[in-house]
């Protein structure tokens, strides 16, 4: 926020900061219609939308600086707090997001978010008490925004996510044995830089916005890789797609697995081929997206990899699963597929054969040999429901 009398006018702030905001927008649109279902697309896109709303609650704040109308004091008030929330919120989830693309995560959910956070939920109760302390900020006489004493804590702790994010993104960067995995590593570990410098040229010639800008570019850098990695994305149902599986199943190969479970589901629909004669192709499509959909909803917000196999047949991935959890949750889907409402009058009950296997039930020495287990035995449960 700009203290004491405006460096710019109103006209090059709109000039900076808008094409800036227009790209997020039209990222974020076109993220909706792309991207495959999972949390880390969703933070992504989030992160858009709360990046754009960052400069324009700052744009407002701005204009208002100095304003002497009725009210101008309480929204100045008001876009300035919201500014710094909001702020402090993205650093906190662009941390998580790149927690969860390094550790080859399905979310950032449950106890994990609980360490990180502390950091924020400090600042936000600071924050919450400003009005009254104004650590953070205040608004003159002259209802111009002022830096308070305390605003250094904003400094440290968003830059502290970003930079502890950029720091265990180079981590795996140097250990990392993929091509593919170390350029993604990179481009986290990178995507500090644009901001840091625009924010160190916002400092040092204090009035000039760069932070933000520089925040987008960097924004659009990692929306370019993740469009250029949807070549894995399965058009039909939005899935991972076989080639996303073979790779998944290459970087599982390379994990310790003491003290977590897997679980490999493997499933595909009955009766599938005669859906294709009696309806058609157009009908057995829609019957696969409502499967998937499905699939979305039971294991979307768990510790999954769902993706199509091939045909009607489909991959789940468990971590973190008791058998009886794994269970339950094929009882759910199970049932869920069945009320599917899949055509006009649903002349009968779609449902499914799921073939399932945990790692070390057996001896086997790779995660091929599991998934060719859950194969085995979801024909053998086929062969009964002939």
């Amino acid at each position: 926020m700009t203290e004491g009398a405006a460096p710019v006018d109103a006209v090059t702030y709109l000039q900076i900061n808008l094409i800036p905001v227009l790209a997020l927008i039209i990222m974020r649109i076109n993220t909706g219609r792309t991207l495959t279902y999972s949390w880390r697309s969703r933070a992504l896109r989030f992160m858009m939308v709360l990046l754009a709303t960052i400069m324009l609650t700052n744009m407002a704040g701005w204009m208002l600086n100095g304003q002497q109308f009725r009210g101008a004091y309480t929204l100045l008030w008001g876009f300035n707090t919201a500014y710094f929330a909001l702020l402090e919120f993205m650093a906190y989830l662009w941390y998580l997001y790149v927690c969860d693309v390094l550790d080859n995560g399905i979310g950032q959910r449950g106890i994990r978010v609980l360490g990180p956070a502390v950091p924020l939920i400090i600042f936000l109760a600071v924050l919450i008490s400003n009005p009254w302390t104004k650590l953070i900020f205040y608004i003159d006489e002259q209802n111009f925004y002022v830096r308070g004493k305390g605003f250094l804590l904003h400094t440290i702790i968003t830059t502290g996510y970003v930079l502890l994010a950029s720091l265990r993104a180079l981590y795996h960067w140097r250990k990392e044995e993929q091509d593919e995995r170390r350029s993604e590593c990179r481009l986290l570990a990178c995507f500090a830089i644009l901001p840091m410098g625009g924010g160190l040229l916002q400092v040092v010639f204090y009035g000039l916005e760069l932070l933000f800008p520089f925040t987008a570019a960097s924004m659009l850098m990692v929306y370019i890789n993740v469009q250029q990695r949807q070549v894995t994305r399965d058009a039909l149902t939005g899935l991972n797609n076989r080639r996303r599986l073979d790779q998944y199943l290459l970087e599982l190969e390379e994990q310790n697995w003491a003290g977590d479970s897997c679980h490999l589901l493997l499933l595909d629909v009955n009766h599938f081929k005669k859906i294709n004669d009696m309806f058609g192709h157009v009908t057995g499509d829609h019957v696969l997206k409502l499967v998937a959909d499905q699939l979305k909803k039971v294991f979307g917000n768990t510790r999954s990899f769902l993706a199509r196999y091939g045909g009607d047949e489909f991959v789940i991935i468990l971590k973190g699963k008791t058998n009886k959890e794994v269970e339950e949750s094929i009882h759910v889907l199970r049932d869920g597929i069945a009320k599917m409402n899949w055509g006009e009058g649903s002349p009968w009950k779609i449902s499914i054969s799921v073939g399932c296997a945990r790692y070390g039930e057996v001896p086997m020495k790779t995660v091929r040999e599991l998934l060719n287990l859950a194969d085995m035995r979801m024909y053998e449960e086929k062969k009964k429901n002939r």
